[in-house]
This record gives C-alpha cells, sequence and structure tokens, in this order.
C-alpha cells in the first residue's frame, strides 16, 4: 500500500501503533506537541517542515518564509498553553539561492523569535532543489493542554475570527487585486501565534485545546475523536473582512472559514462557568472569545 493511499491521519495511528512508549512521556505522537515530564513542570517538543512550493504561496518574501516557518511551530505551543524557550531549524536551499535571501529568511525567524521570546537555538544546513524549512520548538510549562480533554457539557469556543488566511490564499492563487484586502493576504503569509492567549487558557481551566492549522472543519473533527466525545457546532465566527470580500466577490465566506485553514486561532472547549473570566482577560491581551458550540 503507498502512503498517499493511506493519509497523513492513518499514518499517525500507524505511528502510534509502532512506536512504543516511555514513561517520561506523558503526550506522544497525535497531539500538537509532544510533552515530556519534568519534575513538577513540562517540556514541550514540537516540529513543522515547510516546502517552498507547497506552503508558500506566490508573493512570498524570504523574510514571510522564515517568519511563517518560525510561527507554525510556536503555535503549537500556544495550542499546548507553553511558554516558548527555544526554536531550531534546519534549512535546505538550492546551491544557487543569493546569500541576500538567505539572510532575509534569517531575518524572519529571528524577528518572530524576538515577538515570542523564543532563543534561536541553532539547526542545520544542506542542499535541496526548491527551499525547506524544518522548524523545532521546545516549550515549557506546569499545566499543558491537550486534545483530548473535551467534557460532555463543555463550551466549544475559538479565539478571534475565522477565514482571514484562506481568503488571502484565494485573493493570490486567483492574481486579484489586493487593494482593500492586503489585511487577508498578511494574515496568510504572516500569521501569528495566540502565545498569551493559549496560557491564558491553561490557566482558566480549559479542558481541551487545538490550534487551526487545518480548518475549522477538520480541526473540531480532530477535537472531539481525540477527546471522545460529540461536539455540536452551533455558529462559525467569520471575520467581518472575510464576509464583505466575499459579497462582493460572490462567494461563501463560511467555505472560508470552515475549510480553508491556517487561521492559527484556538479552538478549545471550556466549562461554561469559567467562559466569562476567560473572555475579560482574553480582551486584556487584544483577543475576543466566540462562543461557537457545545460538547
Amino acid at each position: 500500500m503507498k502512503l498517499s493511499e493511506l493519509g497523513e491521519r492513518k499514518l499517525v495511528e500507524l505511528i502510534r501503533k509502532w512506536w512504543k512508549g516511555d514513561g517520561r512521556l506523558e503526550v506522544g505522537v497525535g497531539d500538537d506537541a509532544a510533552v515530556l515530564r519534568m519534575g513538577e513542570e513540562r517540556l514541550v517538543l514540537t516540529t513543522d517542515v515547510l516546502f517552498q512550493h507547497s506552503h508558500f504561496p506566490p508573493g512570498t518574501s524570504p523574510e514571510q518564509m522564515g517568519w511563517k516557518a518560525a510561527v507554525v511551530n510556536l503555535s503549537d505551543l500556544a495550542a499546548m498553553g507553553a511558554e516558548p524557550l527555544a526554536l531550531l531549524f534546519s534549512l535546505a536551499l538550492p546551491s544557487e539561492t543569493d546569500l541576500r535571501v538567505f539572510r532575509r529568511i534569517m531575518e524572519g525567524m529571528e524577528r518572530a523569535a524576538r515577538k515570542y521570546g523564543a532563543a534561536l537555538a541553532g539547526g542545520d544546513l544542506s542542499e535541496n532543489e526548491e527551499i525547506a524549512i524544518a522548524g523545532f520548538a521546545v516549550g515549557r510549562g506546569r499545566r499543558i493542554l491537550r486534545r483530548g480533554g473535551a467534557k460532555v457539557g463543555d463550551a466549544l469556543a475559538v479565539t478571534g475570527k475565522l477565514g482571514r488566511a484562506a481568503a488571502g490564499l484565494y485573493i493570490l492563487t486567483h492574481s486579484l487585486p489586493v487593494r482593500s484586502y492586503r489585511e487577508l493576504v498578511r494574515a496568510l503569509l504572516e500569521p501569528e501565534a495566540r502565545i498569551r492567549e493559549g496560557q491564558i487558557l491553561a490557566a482558566e481551566g480549559a479542558t481541551s485545546a487545538i490550534d487551526l492549522s487545518d480548518g475549522l472543519a477538520a480541526n473540531l473533527w480532530q477535537l472531539a475523536r481525540e477527546s471522545g466525545v460529540r461536539m455540536v457546532l452551533e455558529r462559525i465566527p467569520t471575520h467581518p473582512l472575510v464576509e464583505r470580500f466575499a459579497r462582493e466577490g460572490r462567494l461563501d465566506a463560511t467555505e472560508f472559514s470552515l475549510f480553508g485553514g491556517e487561521d492559527y486561532e484556538l479552538l478549545f472547549t471550556i466549562p461554561p462557568d469559567r467562559v466569562e473570566e476567560v473572555r475579560k482577560k482574553l480582551r486584556r491581551v487584544g483577543r475576543e472569545l466566540s462562543v461557537i458550540g457545545r460538547v
């Protein structure tokens, strides 16, 4: 059987069967990150790889490549409620890459690391036909969020509004004029990691969480499956600019929010009596909470 016939989710299930557990490992394959016990604290580890022709749409600058390679890894730490400690990168580039391009990729990584408080700790260099960047992020925390913790009766919620990155990708891939929709394109090329938001959720009793990298529909299914529960989706918090763009283009805004992906907001579950307190604390860091359903 070929890997293409299995798909990513079935491959992950196979890895879970093949790899033996370890007493030090609290969370392993299948979550946003792995978690190791380190006394009272937990060490959180994650990795993601991005390829130039698969993950960076036309118009992506070298700085944005470096930034995004950092943020997609930091977002996994955010989903666990962890504090970033360090970033490492393995870069594979064509031998004819201009040194200035290489330097600009480094600058994007450094800017993201500085913003989120992670040390750039090193990495590896190799040659490849296209640019490929594998990132590795290390974080720490005491109470770690997982995908598999939702309880019946919990509220289902999300940080922020959805659909901007998917709408931005539509603009770029259809060669549409950016004009008043630069924010949508920027959301795609320069995503944000919701680090502080994840720490608030962990401290305030969220029962499960996942970052919205694959789209609300896919990540909701993952959260429900890992928690062994059913979730009822009652509303979709689409960003107002996405709704305007969709109206002007006679498109379905829900498609962008539900299936687009790369929003990197946090989807989570929480006891209903904790919602208002979390809402207040998220507002203090400039982020809204939307209750979108129930468990």
